[in-house]
């Protein structure tokens, strides 16, 4: 075509656009009536074969007169064609009823209009395909972005291309198909079909490719106007394909479209008489339509999508009508070659290097093996972004495999992906529609993370889970979207004109209701229909959308409305945009006007306002949606006052089909089926109008039969009220009861369909809010609202009768009209009715609650008209009164009413006296009436059947006694057959309940669940649970009266709840079904004298102590190789205390408790130890120090017979597992009480616990005795029935007039039933738990409840409530029992760190009989909160009231978090997507989780240099442990370092590599986090180095840890590896270059060691020369600064030589000694601690004693000393002198020194001697004085002990570094003078001198043994 023939032909058909915009058409509307459609005087077109078509419902078949064969005004195809057959056609253009013009009926087009075998789409399209030469390689960048976005826009649009006049097809529609827009501006309304024509064989010579062929065709007749503009003869060009034949002959494509009545459309009525193909007038060929009664037609839905074989055709004439000649378009084509040549590309969109792919194409033979097609073609190395083109090859093939680098797996992880779309997927068989432009490309980020699409587009999802559904034989247009063949078709355009408009089939998601499309880039808005869309301006009936914008959502989703009411009422389906895969809630996707939250029901918002005399129920309401709903819409403003139609019957179609799926998948799976299939809506049979089997097969109901079969009639009866299981299938039980709907048990809270454990979906909580297999909100659950019930003596009969002095309880929806509202304060629901009328005649009623039947009618004209009355409507209240209709009624919807009571004795209550003064008695009873379905359980047991969908029907419980227990009967006014479980004759049993009498006709008999052979029982004097569930299901009325008399208490009710409002959802589950809020109540009873409190028992079971000493029991360390850990048996740390205890100690401290497995102390047991009847674990424990012990670092576990494991999981310590709060003093004894319960278990824990583990995060001495499991306690529930004051408890305040612990206090639990105070006053309530106390304080007595506050996790408030509101104020004046201190104390929402429960008031002391044995002295308890028990609004109130008060708690869960920042390294830009693994450990400090840690992950996206690449993470409960690490990088980067910033304290970087610590509340009024973890990476080379410590004795063997120091100081260093050795060591900062240039290491249970991660192994500027690292050692002075050491150091005073050694971890680097150069390695540091060095420093002295006794020194010169090395001798002995001791410097044997004036050794000998053993002789002493007597044994250690004859000397010894000196002073004395030679008296001499001589040598030995050897 060229330039100016392309704009011609624009302009033209702009032109012919804009006339067929000015023209719409209308549709046509037959009058229908319960009689025959007819139309006089009129030729009909005949029906389609379906005579039996009763789409109007009514039944009546179609008239059509009897006409002439060949009718009149049939005008020739051409004037060459005199000879061919005259065929009828229907005449003025009206269509029989028979005959459905609707586009179902016409036959929806597929796209392009081909069905397909091998695609939704048209089969091969060569012409859109083979001129599609696209570039594949045109995405330049790589990114994926703006592939069809260059100026050629793919050659789809260059000027003089064949393809120049059409838009972008998706590759499912052929050239022809393409939309037309741009330059065509032409755009046809209606709905498209297309067929095509294949020329016979004979042609062939005659055709070319510029050859015209013309389809022209009879539309219709009219005998008045045979060629009106809508009858007559239309023809139009057949434009050229580019596909042909399997025998080569080219095809020919014709659209045409069908608008009803539409004289421009080629196809008003929806088919043609005859079809003509001609090229010439010698080359024509036509088919005419079927002849039924003489007339003839031809539905375009047949022909649709199928290509006439002109082979099988009479040449030149008319062929009679066979539509096996019009071949299915994908038969007559060559299968799977409409691709062959174009490309294909695979995109790595990872942030992973793909290795080289192997793409192969393939096709199956005839056996269905797969045959390879040409050559594989690998794609090579693909980086991030990288692509590469693959070809399809040019013969016959549907499938590709992309093979990885393996071998063995696939990319996406199936082996073939089939491209055709023609099979179901498979487990190795993935299918999709390739697409030439839209859909070409298979886009890689992971193996599970795959899609074929076109890169840089947006796949755009459509959900049509609700907008699927069939319509037929309930609204014209019969199919919603998709259409009836599962077709689906878009519109995409796009803000930028040049671009042109896209008309592409949607393909579906395998088999869910999910369509999806790719949408190009650039393109931002879509439209969907159930047709080929063209346009953006039609609107059928919801089979299209408007033109919506695309919203920015990682996947769109479109989720379409419902049909209602739009199906009805035209115009576009309605929806929302979501992300795919979400939870469908229409509330929260659609939007008002004003952008506000959609609300589809209206409820009043206002102040509740309790009010007096009044019993408030709490209730669950459970609303379902109808179809109209579940699009947001309120009911009140539906559209439609039909009745007795399909429209009116069956509004909730959508939910019922959720039912049926809900049924169906319980059924498959448990291969039990569900018998009595309960749905919502009125069913009519088949022998009634408006028939519910029209519509069924629309819904196909799991339970329905198409037949009437034993089936049909079961659901009939199950959900229509008139119809029973009997023989004769009779319709007159309309107030029968249909019995054994649920069965007998309740679960979790639900009842549950009969002989199934499977829940009433009605009452599924989970089911209506989402977990359904529509994944979709169906209705909504309001719970804890108040229903009120007012007091009456309803069973009145005659006045005086027994039951006119009962007062029931009760109410009656024909007396108040109860509308459902919410309190504007508290946001909690509530039932009130409006007041209206006088204050003498009130009026509680409203016409918006009037029973309707299903015509409208308020009055009953099958009952003498008589009203209706008003029923039970909560959701209607906002009915206008313009709009009051039956159709608006909110039908469909349940209420769950539950509350506890108990019974008398004998099951009756007293409700007067007789003349005699004989108790009057009327039994307690539970009284129903209404409908639809009722069913009453008592603690979980069915006792009451009322079901079925039924009109008025009653139901009777009544209570008494067997003597033992209480049993009770139960009574139904009547029930039907098939549903009668109630057999035997009530006799007429009658009640009057207001004033009308209520007949039972049937009586029934419960029976044990455990054992069917006896009558189910009640425990006397206990706390029973009645749970009613009540159903409005059938439509219409919806009656409800219910009434009793149980004996009421005075109750003190404690809720707790948690608000998580500011909790991440993923730690919510944290705080459910966890008890761990302890509480204390003490009670001081103030009135009356003693009663004591039943004690529970134990059930029989005895306290299990672990016996440490029994034989068989097994007690030891985890760690047996080292005597630095300690378990074992020793005695009790308190000296005083007898008996063994079990010591704990582990060296070195584990703050992260990371080594548990070395620190256990593990104690096996004999005898395991069975959990199940036990509910506490005690144990004493002691600490040795002078800290308290944190129960978060100490941990006990439990593990059963396999080593499962209960308790301190992970690294949790006891925190959150302890029954009350405890706190442990160091040095003494502490008991510690854990709740078992509290204990969280790994998934499979038995119940049998063999060992039991303890340990501690740090290092100390801890000592454990008295393990003790005890028994749950088992409350004693017969106590009777009572509410006399004195009887009850007064728990011994009576006689001490103080506050004591309300011991054994019984209390009904709304979790766990009946329970007990412990005796310490304590109880434990969990998140969402309300307990009950009933009758267990007296009245006026004081009250004092306290939580034990955890105020680091919790902000505590409490609120006291009186009978549902909060106390705000007090009354105070004119009250005589208490005295109010602050009429105006508000009791709500106080902060409980200030103040626990206290009003302020003070009990007055009562009369002399109250106070008799009472020592209370009319004063508040001084040392505690308390409240009085005593109503707030009525003090006074009379002994007959009821006093109701609760007081809730509410913790508001503390919370922060933290920032996780990705940072690239200076100058290297980081552009890929980086995933962090958060793990959260111990939750709020308390171990929380329930199991495995919580593991989040968060990603940050590089790729934006705009963004802050932060991942703020938040919500966090303050306690919460987390760890922090990086997932590998997969763009080839290394994390080089983490920093810290903001809360260091609190967290710490392990390895450089991960983060670890503990969340911290956030600021005051901040939301933002207060620490940032920074992770740096570079694209450098980083190595690791890893950091070890070793430490041994001089004789290389490894030093115990006593004897290591505490920590050690190191500093990393490198220089370049080409450097010289004067050039210096660069210090390493680490982490960071803002750290110290040195790193303390300590030690751990792992050693002495210390990793260095993401160090650079070159400069960044040189990456050809490696760094050199090594580690040196050294001391850090008092200002920080390092100084290395060399070969040694001294550290504590011990000397150590240092020796390096490094390793290598890869085979890059090198190593030489201690240093590593160009690669990972480990550097081992290891200290030789010396033996130290002595040294012997003499002083010697003489001393001589004056004449008053005092002693001069005087240091000698002159005196010489020996020192020799002793031996031990072999065999034992004396020490002997070495001889051969080297000494040194030549010296053996000995060394000698002589000692100056000063009395020293000048050049000391006696240095650097080593430990041993040594004796120092005095060899010469002074002139004048005497030698010692015998050597000084002298010994030094290697611990640096110096000793004197075994005698240590610490006082004397000095140490420097690694010597030690010590100073001996040897004091010796003169010697006496002896007389000159001579004779001279020499016995004088002797007499004198021998005497002195021995006492010198006494004293001498005396001194020398006192002061060790002679010296000072």
């Amino acid at each position: 075509m060229t330039k100016s023939n392309s704009i011609l032909h624009r302009a033209a058909a702009l032109l012919a656009a804009l006339c067929l915009l000015a023209s719409m058409a209308l549709p046509v509307y037959a009058a229908e009536d319960e009689g025959t459609f007819f139309v006089a005087s009129t030729e009909t077109i005949p029906a389609d074969g379906n005579t039996d078509n009763d789409a109007d419902g009514t039944g009546t078949g179609v008239s059509v007169p009897d006409t002439e064969t060949v009718p009149e005004g049939t005008a020739a195809a051409s004037d060459e064609s005199k000879s061919e057959t005259e065929i009828s056609a229907p005449d003025a253009g009206t269509i029989p009823s028979g005959t459905d013009t609707s586009d179902e009926a016409a036959g929806t087009p597929l796209a392009g209009g081909v069905t397909g075998s091998e695609n939704p789409a048209p089969a091969d399209n060569a012409a859109a395909d083979k001129t599609a030469d696209t570039d594949k390689t045109g995405d330049t960048d790589k990114t994926g972005e703006d592939f069809t976005g260059s100026d050629d826009e793919a050659s789809f649009f260059n000027e003089g291309n064949a393809a120049d006049d059409r838009t972008i097809t998706a590759g499912n529609a052929k050239e022809s198909d393409i939309a037309l827009c741009a330059g065509d501006a032409t755009v046809q309304e209606g709905t498209k079909y297309t067929f095509y024509f294949a020329p016979p064989d004979s042609w062939k010579d005659s055709l070319s490719e510029s050859s015209t062929l013309t389809c022209s065709f009879k539309r219709g007749n009219n005998n008045s106007d045979p060629d009106g503009p809508k009858y007559g003869v239309r023809e139009t060009t057949a434009i050229r394909t580019a596909d042909s034949t399997k025998d080569g002959r080219p095809i020919y494509q014709v659209d045409v479209y069908h608008n009803n009545d539409d004289k421009d459309s080629l196809c008003p009525y929806g088919g043609f008489v005859w079809v003509k193909f001609a090229l010439d007038n010698d080359h024509w060929v036509q088919m005419n339509g079927e002849r039924k009664n003489n007339e003839c037609w031809m539905f375009v839905k047949d022909i649709a999508d199928k290509c006439l074989d002109g082979n099988k055709l009479n040449a030149n004439a008319a062929s009679d009508y066979d539509l096996s000649k019009w071949v299915p378009y994908a038969d007559i084509i060559p299968k799977h070659v409409r691709y062959c040549g174009q490309e294909m590309v695979l995109l790595n969109n990872s942030s992973e290097t793909l290795d080289s792919v192997t793409a192969t194409f393939w096709e199956k033979d005839d056996n269905g093996d797969f045959k390879q097609v040409g050559n594989s073609q690998p794609t090579g190395v693909l980086q991030t972004n990288g692509q590469a083109v693959i070809k399809i090859p040019t013969d016959a093939c549907a499938y590709v495999s992309f093979q990885k680098a393996d071998g063995t797996s696939y990319i996406g992880g199936k082996q073939y992906f089939n491209f055709y779309n023609d099979e179901d997927p498979s487990d190795n068989i993935a299918v999709f529609p390739y697409d030439p432009v839209t859909r070409y490309c298979l886009i890689y980020k992971g193996d599970n993370d795959v899609r074929w699409s076109a890169p840089g587009s947006k796949t755009v999802y459509f959900d049509a889970t609700f907008s699927d559904m069939s319509y037929k034989g309930d609204a014209a247009t019969t199919y919603g979207m998709p259409d009836a063949n599962g077709n689906l078709w878009c519109y995409i355009t796009s803000d930028d004109s040049s671009k042109p408009a896209i008309t592409s089939q949607m393909a579906r998601d395998g088999t869910s209701e999910i369509w999806y499309v790719d949408v190009p880039q650039g393109y931002t808005q879509i439209r969907f229909a159930s047709w080929a869309v063209d346009g953006t301006n039609t609107a059928n009936n919801g089979t299209d959308t408007v033109l919506l914008t695309i919203p920015d959502l990682s996947k769109p989703c479109f989720y379409a409305d419902t049909s209602d009411d739009v199906i009805y009422q035209g115009g576009n389906r309605g929806g929302y945009w979501d992300e795919l895969g979400v939870v469908r809630d229409v509330e929260k996707g659609k939007k008002g006007e004003n952008g506000e939250t959609k609300s589809i029901v209206d409820l009043e918002s206002k102040t509740f306002k309790p009010q007096s005399n009044t019993k408030y129920i709490s209730t669950t309401l459970y609303d379902y949606y109808t179809d109209y709903e579940l699009n947001g819409n309120n009911r009140n403003t539906y559209s439609s006052n039909e009745v007795n139609t399909q429209r009116s019957y069956v509004t909730f179609e959508q939910f019922d089909r959720a039912l049926s799926n809900y049924y169906k998948q319980y059924a498959d799976i448990n291969k039990k089926p569900i018998n009595y299939p309960l749905y919502t809506g009125h069913f009519q049979p088949n022998n009634w109008g408006s028939a519910f089997s029209g519509i069924a097969s629309n819904l196909n109901l799991y339970g329905w039969s198409t037949t009437e079969d034993d089936t049909y009639w079961r659901f009939i009866a199950v959900n229509n009220s008139a119809y029973a299981l009997d023989d004769n299938h009779s319709g007159e039980h309309y107030k029968d009861t249909f019995q054994g709907l649920v069965g007998n048990q309740m679960k979790d809270g639900m009842p549950v369909m009969a002989g199934t454990d499977l829940a009433e979906p009605h009452f599924n909580e989970a089911f209506l809010t989402g977990t359904n297999a529509e994944k979709a909100v169906l209705g909504k659950v309001y719970k804890d609202v108040s229903f009120p019930f007012t007091q009456k003596p309803v069973f009145t009969q005659n006045e005086g009768d027994s039951e006119s002095k009962a007062q029931y309880w009760y109410f009656d929806s024909n007396e108040r009209s109860l509308y459902l509202k919410q309190d504007n304060a508290t946001s909690k629901y509530y039932l009130e009715a409006t007041k209206t009328g006088t204050s003498e005649n009130p009026i509680y009623t409203d016409l918006n609650s009037q029973n309707r039947g299903s015509d409208n009618s308020t009055e009953d004209n099958k009952n003498n008209n008589q009203s209706r009355g008003y029923g039970f409507f909560p959701f209607n209240q906002k009915i206008m009164e313009e709009n009051r209709n039956v159709n608006k009624y909110n039908y469909g919807f349940g209420a769950k009413l539950q509350f506890d009571f108990t019974l008398t004795d004998d099951g009756k209550v007293v409700v007067g006296t007789d003349e005699n003064g004989k108790d009057i008695k009327v039994p307690i009873k539970f009284f129903f009436s209404g409908d639809d379905d009722v069913w009453v359980y008592i603690d979980g047991q069915l006792v009451l059947d009322v079901g079925g969908a039924h009109g008025k029907a009653s139901g009777l419980l009544e209570f008494g006694s067997n003597g033992t227990d209480n049993i009770v009967t139960p009574y139904v006014s009547s029930n039907k057959a098939g549903g009668a479980t109630y057999t035997t004759p009530a006799n007429n049993k009658t009640v009057y309940f207001n004033g009308s009498p209520v007949t039972f006709t049937k009586q029934g008999k419960i029976l044990d669940k455990d054992d069917k052979t006896k009558e189910f029982t009640l425990d006397k004097g206990t706390t029973h649970t009645l749970t009613m569930f009540y159903m409005e299901r059938g439509m219409w009325e919806s009656n409800m009266a219910v009434a009793f008399n149980f004996p009421d208490h005075n109750e003190l009710q404690v809720e707790k709840q948690v608000d998580l409002s500011s909790v991440d959802e993923d730690f919510r589950d944290c705080f459910k079904d966890q008890k761990i809020f302890d509480f204390t109540i003490q009670n001081l009873a103030t009135h009356y004298g003693k009663e004591d409190a039943v004690q529970p028992g134990t059930g029989n079971v005895e306290n299990a102590v672990v016996d440490f000493t029994a034989s068989g029991t097994s007690i030891h360390p985890a760690t047996t190789d080292s005597t630095d850990y300690i378990f074992a048996l020793a005695p009790d740390p308190v000296q005083t205390n007898t008996g063994k205890v079990l010591h704990w100690f582990a060296p070195y401290n584990d703050l992260n408790s990371a080594y548990r497995d070395k620190r256990y102390g593990i104690l096996q047991l004999k005898d395991s130890i069975d959990l199940r009847q036990y509910g506490y674990l005690t144990f004493q424990i002691y600490v040795e120090g002078t800290t308290n012990l944190s129960l978060s670092n100490l941990y006990l576990e439990l593990l059963d017979e396999n080593g499962k494991q209960m308790g301190s999981l992970g690294k949790a310590g006891l925190n959150g597992a302890t029954f009350g709060s405890v706190t442990l003093v160091p040095n003494q004894w502490n008991t510690v009480k854990l709740s078992l319960n509290k204990m969280n278990a790994v998934a499979g824990f038995g119940d049998n616990v063999k060992t039991i583990r303890v340990g501690d995060n740090y290092e100390r001495h801890i000592y454990f005795k008295d393990i003790t499991f005890v028994p749950k306690t088992v409350p004693d529930i017969k106590t009777g029935f009572t509410t006399e004051q004195d009887k009850i408890p007064d728990y011994g305040s009576a006689e001490s007039g103080a506050l004591q612990n309300a011991k054994y206090a019984k209390y009904t639990s709304s979790v766990d039933g009946v329970q007990v105070v412990d005796d310490q006053g304590l109880f434990v309530l969990e998140n969402g738990e309300t307990i009950t106390f009933n009758d267990q304080f007296r009245r006026g007595s004081y009250i004092s409840l306290k939580e034990i506050l955890d105020p680091d996790l919790y902000e505590t408030k409490w609120t006291v409530y009186e009978n549902g509101l909060p106390v705000t104020s007090m009354k105070g004046d004119n009250v005589s029992t208490v005295k109010v201190e602050n009429q105006n104390k508000s009791l709500e929402k106080q902060t409980a760190t200030v103040e626990q429960p206290n009003d302020g008031r003070t009990e007055n002391k009562g009369t002399d009989a109250e106070q008799k044995d009472n020592k209370y002295d009319g004063n508040k308890p001084s040392n505690a909160n308390t409240i009085v028990f005593r109503s707030y609004s009525n003090p006074d109130e009379s002994g007959d009231s009821l006093t109701r008060l609760k007081v809730q708690y509410i913790n508001k869960v503390k919370t922060g978090g933290l920032i996780i920042k990705k940072k690239a390294a200076e100058g290297e830009p980081l552009t890929g997507t980086y995933t962090f693994k958060v793990t959260f450990s111990d939750v709020g400090g308390q171990g929380l989780e329930p199991g495995d840690p919580i593991v989040k992950y968060y990603p940050i996206d590089m790729s934006d240099p705009k963004a802050d690449h932060t991942v703020p993470i938040t919500g966090i409960p303050v306690g919460t442990r987390y760890t922090i690490e990086e997932e590998a990088p997969k763009d080839g980067s290394h994390l080089q370092g983490v920093t810290l910033k903001g809360n260091e304290k609190n967290a710490h970087v392990v390895n450089n590599t991960t983060v670890e610590g503990v969340i911290v509340e956030n600021d005051a009024g901040s939301t933002a986090p207060k620490m940032t973890a920074t992770f740096t990476n570079t694209k450098r080379t980083l190595i690791d180095i890893a950091f070890t410590k070793l430490w041994q004795d001089a004789a290389g063997n490894d030093l115990v840890s006593a004897k290591q120091p505490k920590k050690i100081y190191i500093q990393l260093q490198r220089r370049l590896e080409n450097s010289t050795e004067e050039n210096p060591w660069e210090a390493v900062k680490y982490p960071a270059t803002g750290s110290a240039n040195y790193v303390i290491v300590t030690p751990t249970p792992d050693g002495w060691k210390y990793p260095f991660k993401g160090l650079d192994q070159h400069p960044a500027e040189n990456s050809g020369t490696n760094y050199v690292y090594r580690i040196v050692e050294g001391t850090v002075d008092t200002n920080g600064n390092f100084t290395a050491k060399g070969s040694s150091i001294t550290i504590g005073g011990n000397t150590y030589t240092i020796s390096a050694a490094a390793t290598l971890t890869g085979t890059t680097a090198s190593v030489t000694g201690g240093t590593i150069t160009g690669g990972s390695g480990e550097i081992v540091l290891t200290n030789t601690l010396q033996d130290p060095k002595f040294t012997l420093k003499i002083v010697k002295k003489g001393t001589t004693t004056n004449g008053d006794g005092t002693e001069t020194q005087t240091p000698l010169g002159g005196v010489e000393f020996k020192l020799e090395k002793l031996t031990e001798p072999s065999g034992g002995g004396k020490p002997q002198v070495d001889d051969t001791y080297d000494f040194g410097n030549g010296k053996k044997g000995s060394i000698t020194g002589t000692t100056g004036n000063g009395g020293t050794i000048a050049d000391n000998p006696f240095t650097n001697l080593k430990a041993g053993s040594y004796q120092l002789t005095e060899v010469k002493t002074a002139e004048g004085y005497n030698l010692l007597s015998k050597p000084i044994r002298i010994e030094f250690t290697t611990n640096g002990d110096c000793s004197i004859d075994g005698v240590v000397d610490n006082t004397h010894v000095t140490q420097d570094g690694n010597t030690y000196t010590m100073t001996l002073t040897v004091l010796n004395r003169k010697s006496f003078e002896l007389p000159h030679t001579g004779a001279d008296a020499p016995s004088l001499w002797l007499l004198i001198g021998l005497p002195a001589l021995v006492a010198v040598l006494l004293v001498l030995v005396f001194r020398y043994n006192k002061k060790g050897g002679g010296r000072q």
